[in-house]
């Protein structure tokens, strides 16, 4: 269907007028999350992290992060449930960033106690994200499909249910891979007509055009992103690894062909029992593809990451990436470990 069919997302979103109550009685005072809980908030998502033997594990700092950006809103897109003592015991974010071409595509975050669960808790908090993420949609300017998002790592069983009892249904797969660092690497060989180079943030711009012309417009799911996102989730967190990145920039034109962002995620290496140098994003425009440029920029990054004693290379892909993205990994020594689940619901 495409979006001329669509009823306008005004009404396609069914937004509420009132969010769904919250539980009374389970010992617990809810209002909207704000910079000064990142330390309680933080606490929790420990304790959460490590009883659901999480992938991947926040740090205190993208936390904070999430405060930041004009398309958020936390004080009426975030709600915690504080108890007695002060501490946040559950919570629910709904994080919506309005896009002027693919999906609008709201994310639905949150977390209970260990010590909470199985009290209502969780259905009302994901009952309340999905009513604010309705009502933002129901603001879009542009007329788009849309969809609501859940992330879940493959093994949490429990959250899954509950996901799938609300009406939410699994669409995507994602698999995170390893490759390990102290065997030979590849030869990485640079195709005719292109060098690798560092990333130079005076190209920011230029990386960030690429990756609207090339990933965004062919991977599933994705979206634009405005340089102020940019500026913000890709290359202003504390975690992000200028020195691990690279450009390959076409010899002739000083054109960026492709594009590797890298990370240093340092939070999740005890948990996991080994230390990595993470690929948060890799892209390569259309027309160099199949041409070896995605593998020349990850052994570059590999190199990188070894020369900073890291024993592993670590990313995630989607399963069904169209561009073959798998067997590119695959053949560059890339084991598949775990795996997560994008559900939705199409809105």
């Amino acid at each position: 269907m495409s979006t001329v069919d669509h009823e306008p997302l005004a009404v396609r979103a069914a937004a509420p007028a009132e969010l769904p109550a919250l539980p009374s009685g389970v010992g617990l005072t809810w209002r909207a999350l704000t910079p000064a809980d990142v330390p309680a908030w933080f606490a929790l998502h420990q304790v959460v992290d490590d009883h659901d033997k999480a992938i991947e594990r926040l740090a205190e700092s993208e936390l904070t992060d999430r405060f930041k950006g004009g398309w958020r809103d936390p004080a009426l897109d975030s709600v915690a449930g504080f108890d007695a003592d002060g501490h946040v015991r559950a919570y629910a974010w709904t994080e919506f960033r309005p896009v002027t071409e693919g999906t609008h595509a709201p994310v639905l975050f949150g977390a209970v106690h260990p010590g909470y669960r199985r009290r209502g808790i969780g259905r009302a908090l994901l009952a309340w994200s999905e009513g604010r993420a309705r009502q933002r949609l129901a603001t879009a300017e542009v007329e788009l499909p849309a969809r609501i998002r859940i992330y879940l790592d493959g093994h949490h069983a429990e959250a899954r249910r509950l996901a799938e009892a609300c009406g939410y249904a699994p669409k995507r797969y994602y698999v995170v891979m390893r490759r390990d660092l102290s065997v030979p690497l590849p030869a990485g060989d640079v195709p005719e007509g292109l060098r690798i180079e560092p990333y130079d943030k005076e190209r920011d711009e230029d990386v960030r055009v690429t990756h609207n012309e090339s990933f965004a417009r062919d991977h599933w799911g994705s979206s634009p992103i405005d340089a102020e996102a940019w500026s913000l989730d890709v290359v202003g967190g504390e975690k992000f690894r200028p020195d691990w990145s690279f450009m390959a920039v076409e010899e002739s034109t000083g054109r960026i062909a492709g594009y590797l962002m890298s990370g240093a995620y340092d939070q999740d290496w005890k948990p996991q029992g080994y230390t990595e140098g993470w690929t948060d994003l890799v892209a390569v425009r259309r027309e160099w593809r199949g041409r070896g440029v995605a593998g020349a920029l990850l052994t570059a990054a590999m190199r990188a990451y070894r020369a900073g004693d890291m024993q592993y290379a670590g990313l995630d892909v989607d399963t069904d990436n169209p561009t073959g993205a798998l067997g590119t990994y695959t053949r560059l020594g890339y084991e598949q470990r775990q795996n997560s689940v994008l559900l939705t619901k199409e809105i």
